[in-house]
């Protein structure tokens, strides 16, 4: 589909092209070939021409001029003469000149004609102004014209920047010239309007998209850049525009400034940006921040340059670093194709700048090796190609994610329907059962409470926290500080299976076992491992056949002679701690070393389990979170988990905080996390800190 849409596009302008040059020589024509050149200066005028000594111009071409007399503003004329054939004889005429560079009058046997641009006041005035693409057009009365005698043409140019005379050069009817001349116009200079108008909606199209769906980047990248695409364009038929230059307005010099030079170093940087998050790479804070620098920089080198030959070469110079930020840019994309993860993409990506890219080339050779300004500029047919392409794969995008989003609303609704109608009936089966259950509930919370509490007083190395939250109002979740006075020396953290009265029950009876084991065999010198695999025994043995099992956590904790800590860690198939070591500035899960792997929760019977202790060591500064799976599993009403990275970058940003407030600062993302959305299990989370 896209690409019959970008044939239809060439087969078009092809044949706008072949239009144009239909019709020629249908008409009497005088080529004018040979013209002779002098230097001159400001002031000259036409009578002063007439007596200076010319040379033979080598050719009409693009930039002739300026390897003459260089780009930095010299004055000089041109001198053509002509006999009229018997076919053009008796009649208003006109000359039709393609192409002139910077400006021109032009006079008829020494009769002023007429001019196109402004050259008052030489490169260093504000005032001037270019010709621009347009063709320039000079009637020729027939009581100017001798008709019988040579007659002569002379034109003052201002050679400023790429100074040139094009060839195809004619004296012709004035219907036949003005033809030709609306026609090379339009098709160099006026085309490029419709063009604009089309950069200008697809621009306000794809604003409009970015304001209903603010998550996509790219849009508003895509929208400033037909934006930016707009204004840099404009320049090409500047001279059409009513509010630049000699129309009134603001003054040429300036909109060159900002149109042609500024403008187009902030596509280069949006150009860029477009395409690293077009393939979904991340830029760093740090690259945008000196993209951004580089953008500011080379903008106010251009409007601060004090005329039009600084201008050039402040813009020739910076030029070439941003050619090379688009090839870098370019070059990542390219590797991209090797990538299968961003292949489609990175193809696609090509595939659509393809046109631009390639007429951008074709621009190069023909206005660089061929020096013709005569073709049509192919990179605005080619940046208009890739806008439609882009704006078709966009579009296409955006309602197959509009199409998504209907179902998965819809979807949303059946379910939120049915769930409802369910839980209606539940909720009038179980209504009278709640009572009794509710009071069951409270009488075991109170006994639950008198097991489970966190201490009162401040450890001597230690800064700690901790959160207690139960589903309902007893918990599945058991945790234990284990301390002398107020030295630290373990702590554990158990999460039994199940919810409500039974898993409470558990919990307080497996406390007991904990609290026993634990303090008696961690005196003996016992492995923590070996302490888990004796408190397995014991609970097996003291629950019978009740199914609730555990998962836990034990920690012993030593103090060594340089302020560092050691900590012994056993884990029976509980979700592994987190730690954040202060010298390496990051955090990781704690696992045992090598690749030993840690199984099988507790209180079940018959099944292997493996409890590997292991040990660290904890410096100041380093802080270790303990939590239940009821953290990192905790949902929102899009059914996402609060997850394991949400916590690791949490902590990641504020390990300078205490224990206390790095905890706040995780319930509280937790609650944004889960507004609106009712929890499904305890969460529990214990937080130390090495002072």
């Amino acid at each position: 589909m896209k690409s019959k849409a970008f044939i239809v596009l060439i087969i078009f302008i092809f044949l706008g092209v072949l239009s144009s040059c239909s019709g020629k020589d249908k008409n009497p024509r005088l080529y004018l070939t040979d013209f002779d050149w002098a230097l001159t200066t400001e002031d000259s005028e036409v009578e002063e021409a007439e007596n200076l000594e010319y040379q033979k111009l080598p050719k009409l071409a693009y930039k002739n001029l300026r390897k003459l007399v260089g780009y930095t503003g010299e004055y000089i004329w041109l001198k053509t003469t002509f006999t009229l054939p018997e076919e053009l004889k008796g009649d208003d005429l006109s000359m039709f000149v393609p192409y002139i560079h910077y400006a021109e009058e032009l006079y008829l046997n020494g009769k002023y004609i007429d001019d196109y641009g402004i050259m008052e006041g030489g490169p260093e005035s504000s005032r001037i102004q270019e010709a621009g693409l347009m063709a320039h057009l000079f009637d020729f009365p027939e009581d100017f014209i001798n008709q019988e005698e040579e007659n002569t043409v002379l034109i003052k140019v201002f050679c400023l920047g790429n100074g040139s005379i094009c060839g195809d050069i004619f004296v012709s009817l004035r219907e036949d010239a003005w033809s030709t001349s609306d026609k090379f116009t339009f098709w160099h200079s006026r085309i490029y309007i419709f063009l604009e108008g089309i950069m200008l909606c697809v621009s306000i199209f794809f604003l409009m998209i970015f304001i209903a769906y603010r998550k996509d980047r790219i849009y508003i990248y895509f929208s400033i850049l037909n934006l930016l695409s707009f204004i840099f364009f404009s320049a090409l038929f500047a001279g059409d525009l009513p509010w630049v230059g000699f129309h009134g307005g603001i003054n040429y010099f300036w909109f060159f400034k900002l149109a042609k030079c500024a403008t187009f170093f902030a596509l280069e940087y949006l150009f860029s940006l477009f395409i690293f998050d077009y393939l979904e790479m991340k830029h760093t804070l740090y690259e945008r921040i000196i993209r951004g620098m580089y953008l500011f920089a080379t903008v106010i080198l251009c409007l601060t340059a004090q005329n039009y030959v600084s201008l050039i070469k402040i813009s020739h110079f910076i030029i070439w670093f941003s050619m090379v930020d688009i090839t870098i840019a370019l070059g990542i994309g390219f590797i991209n194709l090797w990538k299968s993860e961003k292949r489609e993409r990175a193809r696609i990506l090509f595939i659509t700048l393809a046109p631009f890219l390639i007429t951008v080339h074709i621009d190069f050779i023909i206005k660089t090796f061929f020096n013709n300004i005569l073709v049509p500029y192919f990179s605005m047919y080619g940046w208009i190609c890739t806008v439609l392409i882009f704006f078709l794969s966009f579009s296409f995008d955006y309602q197959k994610i509009s199409k998504r989003l209907e179902y998965l609303n819809t979807e949303l609704k059946n379910e939120v329907g049915e769930q409802t109608r369910q839980l209606k009936e539940a909720n009038d089966r179980l209504e009278s059962e709640m009572e009794i259950a509710s009071e069951d509930m409270h009488m075991a919370a109170i006994v639950q409470q008198k097991f489970f509490y966190i201490p009162k007083i401040e450890f001597s190395n230690w800064d700690f926290a901790v959160c207690y939250e139960p589903l309902s109002q007893v918990s599945g979740d058991l945790f234990n500080f284990f301390y002398e006075d107020n030295v630290l020396n373990g702590i554990s953290l158990f999460d039994a299976s199940g919810h409500g009265v039974a898993a409470s029950l558990i919990t307080m009876l497996s406390d007991t076992i904990i609290r026993q084991v634990y303090l008696g065999e961690s005196k003996t010198n016992e492995s923590l491992g070996q302490i888990l695999t004796n408190i397995n025994t014991s609970l097996i043995e003291a629950k019978g056949q009740v199914e609730n099992f555990l998962t836990g956590i034990l920690l012993k904790i030593s103090d060594n002679e340089d302020n560092t800590s050691k900590v012994n860690i056993a884990n029976a198939g509980h979700p592994r701690p987190f730690i954040y070591r202060s010298q390496e500035d990051m955090v990781m899960e704690l696992q045992p070393p090598g690749d030993d792997y840690v199984f099988g929760p507790i209180g079940i019977n018959g099944i292997e389990h493996n409890y590997l202790d292991f040990e660290i060591q904890m410096q100041s500064g380093d802080i270790m979170i303990l939590y239940t799976d009821g953290l990192t599993e905790t949902m929102n009403i899009h059914r996402e988990d609060f997850g394991k990275s949400s916590v690791q970058a949490l902590l990641q940003r504020n390990h300078k905080k205490s224990a206390k407030e790095i905890l706040d600062v995780l319930i509280k993302k937790l609650n944004e996390h889960s507004a609106g959305t009712p929890r499904t299990d305890d969460v529990t989370t214990i937080i130390i800190k090495r002072k």
